[in-house]
């Protein structure tokens, strides 16, 4: 009996390095295996179940924006306070400065439309660098030369979709200096809720091809008292019903909507959307809830609270790929852990204060050099994360497709 159980051992060992072997190796285009095969397809299912007990819905619609200069909100107020550390200097009687119209509907609704934020020319400019780039990063992940997981973040129902890291240089930063600089509707906006000391959690671009599924309802972030993060979804093309626009169920930011979404119990808000932790849907609520859809033009965004409950639905057209590009700050006083779609290299490094500053130097250009011979915040940043990729023999090989470079296009460090 003895020989026999160290026999068995010996074998589930090798069974075991083995399969070890086939997962460190397994290229990022590998088919799913039967079980996650099976996961995907039950998740499927359920997202599919949720939007039959959904409203229609109707085009999620933009309101026009009163701000006041130097905005401090809901979310930017406390932060300011923790992280800056300033002491109150409010007179006994005086009131906060009240909210502009879109941070107030974003409190409210947790989800908000603005119209044009990105011009035509560089939405289409975006478009081409953002189908260029996933090519020359899948490349580099199944050649080696990367780590998957510094070039594409993980999604629910991966099968025709992607979720790509993006670089801070080219076109990304124009889409930066339109959303954030002078002049534009998100920036004071994205100040009102997280402050100069939010953090920049996402950089990304989401594709969802023809024949994507519908994702079920999720929060992005478990409810805390104060929001944890917003994303800005930017349309890199105009959105249709039949391409799968992102559904908003706005007002499901709350502690009772969450409640009422996940049975009673919030714990289960903290096991994300893979579809283990499912408990049964909630088909009353889900009824009772108003829906809207992401109906975007090209260039226009809508920013939400990532407590506020959303999905991605299915792209049931022939041939129309959608692809969004996003941001997202995070509170600085944020409770949750939040999983970050942005390359290693750019994570807790840039606030929105900070951000702000730099594009403010760069002055509508792309890339610059500071008084010590530098590329500036954006630059030296996608220097380290050039230092990512390494050509098959171990060399460093570091890419800069931007103007301005005085590294030049490529060169290897021995």
């Amino acid at each position: 009996r003895q020989s026999e159980q160290q026999g068995r051992t010996m074998l589930l060992s090798l069974l075991h390095i083995g399969l070890a072997a086939r997962c460190r190796t397994r290229p990022p285009t590998m088919q799913a295996s039967g079980l996650e095969a099976e996961r995907n397809k039950a998740t499927a299912r359920r997202g599919v179940m949720e939007r039959s007990f959904l409203q229609p819905g109707t085009a999620l619609v933009a309101l026009e924006q009163k701000r006041a200069a130097n905005p401090i909100g809901f979310g930017a107020k406390a932060a300011a306070a923790q992280v800056k550390k300033k002491k109150k200097t409010r007179t006994k009687g005086s009131r906060a400065r009240p909210l502009s119209a879109l941070a107030t509907e974003l409190k409210a609704s947790g989800v908000v439309r603005i119209d044009g934020a990105l011009s035509p020319a560089l939405v289409e400019e975006l478009r081409e660098f953002v189908d260029a780039e996933r090519v020359q990063a899948t490349a580099d992940v199944k050649a080696g030369r990367c780590d998957q997981k510094a070039r594409f973040a993980d999604l629910v129902l991966l099968d025709k979709r992607c979720d790509l890291l993006l670089p801070l240089h080219g076109p990304p930063i124009a889409a930066l200096q339109e959303l954030l600089g002078e002049g534009s509707v998100l920036g004071p906006l994205l100040q009102e809720v997280v402050g100069e000391a939010g953090v920049l959690q996402e950089l990304a671009c989401l594709t969802s091809e023809p024949g994507s599924a519908q994702q079920p309802l999720h929060p992005d972030t478990p409810w805390t008292p104060i929001p944890s993060a917003y994303t800005a979804f930017i349309a890199l093309q105009d959105v249709d019903v039949e391409m799968g626009p992102t559904l908003y169920l706005p007002g499901t930011q709350t502690k009772e909507a969450h409640t009422s979404f996940f049975g009673g119990d919030l714990s289960l808000g903290n096991a994300g959307v893979s579809g283990v932790r499912r408990p049964p849907i909630p088909e009353e609520f889900l009824r009772s809830r108003e829906v809207k859809l992401g109906l975007l033009k090209a260039g226009d965004l809508a920013l939400y609270n990532q407590q506020t409950l959303h999905c991605g639905s299915a792209n049931e057209s022939r041939d129309k790929v959608r692809r969004q590009f996003y941001i997202s700050m995070k509170n600085p006083l944020a409770q949750s852990k939040l999983c970050a779609s942005l390359r290693p290299a750019f994570r807790n490094k840039l606030t929105l204060g900070a951000m702000k500053d730099e594009l403010a130097a760069l002055n509508g250009r792309r890339t610059r050099v500071d008084e010590g011979g530098g590329r500036g915040l954006f630059g030296k940043l996608d220097e380290v994360d050039a230092l990512e990729v390494r050509d098959t023999e171990g060399a460093v090989q570091i890419r800069f497709g931007d103007e301005g470079s005085q590294l030049g296009s490529e060169y290897e460090i021995i």
